[in-house]
């Protein structure tokens, strides 16, 4: 059950309702039974073995870990439930490649027993409520936050089904308050999330499924494109991913607000950023803080206690524990998307943006002042922003691409010559892309526009009607999955 199916339209209003004429208690109880049902509506029974084994093992070991346990044992079982979610996503993820690994190893031996082969398992929002039970056992572990007791709570936490198929990874201290207090309707917050429901729909079925048409196209055979149309066919998956995964993420944020419960901002207009590191902070939020939190700064802090000389193999200390903890980071989160080659050049590549922005910082800086170069104002803004999309682009092709040769193949195939042919459908989905970028703007500037005051309910009306027209005009219906539901 995706959030734009039929069968979506006819189960939100029954929970709406029956969650709004409950009591506290069995609110919450609606919501986890709702939970469960969303997600078994998948008809895939090796999710809710797993969702249900990541929120008892993970629920157990936090009442072991608190801090009125014993303190020889705490991190025994915090290691065990560390371990744990890990095989589980592993399992589910990872297996049939390690599989098909071992298989090959044992095939260079005479003799070589082969494992028996493993279906690939459909993951769908394993690796969010994992994340989530991670970050939760880490901050319990360290005291930040307190364990959970109530087991329906807890389980709620994990499986609340806004969030649960791609996010936001939410932290416990943000979530589990909510779920703690008293239900209060509030019209405001409930319109709000209508409108950013809409919004996120209409990102996904006419920006992102319209694109896709174009993509999926000129990706599958860049041999027969070899002009323009490879070029704007990458630029155009910049805003595919980005509309299919941030539309989601919007909706699942409007669902959560239609029942008055907040969640985490997961992208902050990504494409305007004037730096790979700023890029990070507003893309897929929840993950880069995740990263940062319970990977990035353990890593850092553990180097920096150990490396105490001011320079470490011929460059700042700094440089080098940032350096090294960046490249682990990305790298990592290149695997979290997927075991394939092109997943680790595409974080390895954000990994060296990340790290040369960082080394070369001071002499741009003195080469600017040399040149007399004004580092401000809307154009050098500009610059920055279109150069930075630029790079993240460049970086997409081995997102998209199935193997490294097909990345090269494509990159290669680029040339500068007119379309000969699909100048319609390139012209239209230019124009849909300078559409969408104007709403981005208006969105992005609102303060600028409209300063404090609430936007006039005529004019969100009138956006309202327009988002809903072009939804019923221009939704492609190719059926689309969401691209984030294969991580």
């Amino acid at each position: 059950m995706v959030f734009y199916s039929l069968e979506f339209f006819f189960f939100l209003p029954l929970v709406f309702l029956i969650h709004y004429y409950s009591g506290d208690r069995a609110r919450r109880l609606v919501l986890l039974l709702a939970s469960i049902c969303f997600y078994a509506a998948f008809k895939l029974p090796h999710l809710l073995a797993a969702l249900a084994l990541v929120v008892i093992v993970t629920y157990a070991v936090g009442l072991r870990i608190g801090p009125d346990s014993e303190r020889g044992s705490r991190k025994a079982f915090f290691l065990f439930g560390i371990c744990a979610n890990l095989l589980v996503l592993v399992a589910i993820k990872y297996l049939p490649v390690i599989i098909n690994g071992i298989n090959a190893l044992t095939s260079l031996f005479p003799g070589g027993m082969p494992l028996p082969a493993r279906p690939v398992l459909v993951s769908i929002g394993v690796s969010y409520f994992v994340f989530q039970a991670i970050s939760y056992l880490i901050d319990v572990y360290l005291e930040i936050q307190e364990p959970e007791r109530d087991f329906g709570e807890f389980a709620l936490y994990l499986s609340f089904f806004p969030k649960l198929l791609q996010g936001p990874i939410e932290r416990a201290s943000d979530l589990l308050p909510q779920l703690h207090a008293p239900y209060e309707f509030r019209y405001d917050v409930v319109r709000s999330g209508l409108f950013l429901f809409t919004w996120g729909m209409f990102k996904k079925l006419v920006v992102a499924d319209r694109l896709s048409q174009y993509v999926n196209v000129v990706f599958d055979q860049p041999q027969n494109h070899a002009d323009l149309s490879l070029l704007f066919g990458l630029i155009f998956y910049s805003f595919q991913i980005y509309c299919d995964f941030s539309g989601y993420s919007d909706m699942a944020i409007g669902l959560a607000r239609i029942l008055c419960i907040e969640t985490m901002e997961n992208f902050h207009f990504p494409y305007f950023s004037r730096s790979i590191s700023e890029f990070w902070s507003r893309w897929h939020i929840s993950l880069s803080s995740w990263l940062r939190d319970y990977l990035f700064l353990p890593i850092s802090y553990a180097l920096s206690r150990k490396i105490k000389p001011d320079r470490f193999l011929f460059m700042k200390t700094e440089l080098f524990i940032y350096g090294l903890g960046m490249s682990v980071t990305m790298l990592l989160c290149g695997l979290w998307h997927g075991a394939n080659w092109t997943f680790v050049v595409w974080g390895g590549l954000h990994g060296f943006y990340m790290i040369f922005s960082r080394a070369t910082n001071k002499g741009r800086s003195r080469l600017a002042r040399r040149l007399r170069l004004r580092r401000s104002g809307r154009l050098w803004s500009l610059f920055r922003s279109v150069f930075v999309f630029g790079l993240v682009t460049l970086a997409w092709v081995f997102f998209r691409s199935p193997s490294l040769a097909s990345a090269w193949s494509y990159l290669s195939s680029i040339s500068f010559k007119l379309p000969r042919r699909g100048v319609g459908a390139l012209l239209f989905m230019a124009g849909l892309v300078a559409v969408f970028i104007l709403f981005e703007a208006l969105q992005k500037n609102r303060q600028a526009l409209w300063g404090e005051r609430r936007i006039p309910v005529p004019v969100q009306a009138v956006a309202l009607a327009f988002c809903l027209s072009l939804l019923i005009l221009l939704a492609a219906d190719t059926s689309n999955e969401f691209l984030y539901f294969q991580f």
